[in-house]
């Protein structure tokens, strides 16, 4: 969240096993009640639970960016901890952190990196001066968990989980950003998701922002539990453990974290009431166990003509050709259904791989249920025949027309047979 430019694998599978998960007794009738510590699949990677009365420094700075302004102190966080629960505030006195490069924005906010020149958000601001490295935690990919309440202030202002890439840290900070919480005080029962790629060539060229109420409950009144699962191909944003966004996309770089709550940063004006404040509960990260492989696209060349799976020209039936390993159009995230189908979903576009009626194949949007995007995979002599389940048919490039056509062709013949290679 660059403050001043506010803006399906497996998923009926972990939908489930999250459902599962809330057993834990509610805080008060109407929390929706903490999840356990276990998930499965999973194994918990960073785990703060804000017990005790102090924060934890060896995971946390208490600063927001300091690098940023002259005077660190007026970017120190103002939070209390206790009873197992951090709540960030924001007083009357709190100083603008700094108001030479970003006016009267106030800020209390922790975060789990720090470093010169990181998250350049305002390319006019210099590196004011150096500040000690710190990396109390950063990962690459995982599920992202917190039970918060949030603030109930009204006005502008806002409350914010943030994830900021660290794998730049030349003055470009050319690092993506994904925000898992941005959510308005004006806005109080909606949940506000962003990301961008500042740079970073491998994500987001644009904003993606989504901004919806949510679906029960009244965030300003009630703890809730607000989950992320990072994967190498997408981000699948969870309330109460009911999927609720999902981005066709996600960073390939690890990535550090902040929290806190701002005013007068792109959400509004402040108004007078005071303090400012919202309270998390905890906040973890869970990798899946086994790992997340390589970026998660794969790349489907054809046996007989040596090459590609695309759809470079925007034709509305998939082409084959001979494209640099770099070019979007030809990555495709394989995503396994809970009927044991694949679908294979476009790094480009976000489109599936679908079946036609005019014996080609096709690519476009697709329903969850929808047969047409459904294919098997079937192995022939170490390669893989792609089996459409609505047709029947296979993807082949029989008749050397430059499209992928759909038909019963032998499993012998080469032109039916792909061999899959991972993505740049």
């Amino acid at each position: 969240m660059r403050h001043r430019r506010l803006r399906t694998p497996l998923l009926g599978v972990l939908a489930a096993t999250l459902g599962a998960l809330a057993v834990a007794p509610a805080a008060s009738a109407a929390d929706f009640p903490a999840n356990p510590t276990a998930k499965p699949g999973y194994t918990l990677d960073f785990q703060e639970e804000f017990s005790g009365s102090t924060l934890d420094t060896d995971k946390w700075l208490p600063y927001y960016l300091p690098h940023w302004t002259a005077d660190r102190e007026k970017a120190k966080a103002r939070y209390t901890i206790a009873d197992g629960v951090l709540t960030e505030r924001i007083e009357q006195a709190t100083p603008a952190w700094n108001p030479a490069y970003d006016g009267t924005v106030k800020i209390s906010s922790i975060q789990t990196y720090d470093k010169d020149w990181w998250h350049r958000f305002n390319y006019a601001m210099p590196n004011d001066h150096h500040e000690p490295d710190f990396d109390g935690y950063s990962t690459q990919y995982g599920y992202i968990e917190t039970r918060a309440k949030l603030s109930d202030v009204g006005g502008g202002g806002h409350q914010a989980l943030w994830l900021v890439g660290t794998k730049d840290t030349s003055s470009a900070s050319a690092n993506a950003e994904i925000d898992m919480i941005e959510t308005f005080f004006s806005k109080p029962d909606s949940w506000r998701i962003a990301a961008y790629g500042w740079g970073d060539p491998n994500f987001l060229g644009s904003w993606v922002l989504h901004e919806d109420p949510v679906p029960s409950g009244k965030p300003t009144e009630e703890y809730h539990v607000y989950g992320m699962d990072w994967t190498p191909t997408q981000l699948n944003f969870y309330y109460d453990n009911q999927l609720y966004k999902t981005i066709n996309d996600a960073p390939n770089m690890p990535m550090a974290m902040i929290m806190g709550i701002y005013t007068d940063a792109g959400s509004g004006q402040h108004n007078d009431v005071w303090p400012k404040s919202w309270s998390v509960d905890y906040l973890r990260v869970w990798k899946k166990d086994g790992g997340y492989g390589s970026s998660g696209y794969e790349r489907l060349k054809n046996r007989q003509t040596s090459k590609y799976l695309h759809i470079e020209n925007k034709t509305g039936k998939a082409e084959y050709g001979s494209l640099p390993a770099t070019a979007w159009s030809s990555q495709w995230a394989p995503e396994t259904t809970p009927a044991g189908y694949t679908r294979f979903r476009n790094r480009w576009t976000g489109e599936y791989l679908t079946s036609g009626s005019d014996g080609y194949v096709h690519y476009g949007t697709a329903a969850s249920d929808a047969p047409g995007a459904d294919w098997t995979e079937e192995s022939e002599a170490g390669y893989l025949r792609l089996k459409n389940r609505a047709s029947g048919g296979y993807a082949h490039t029989e008749g050397l027309t430059g499209f992928v056509e759909q038909g019963n062709v032998p499993a012998g013949y080469w032109t039916s047979q792909w061999a899959t290679e991972p993505a740049s």
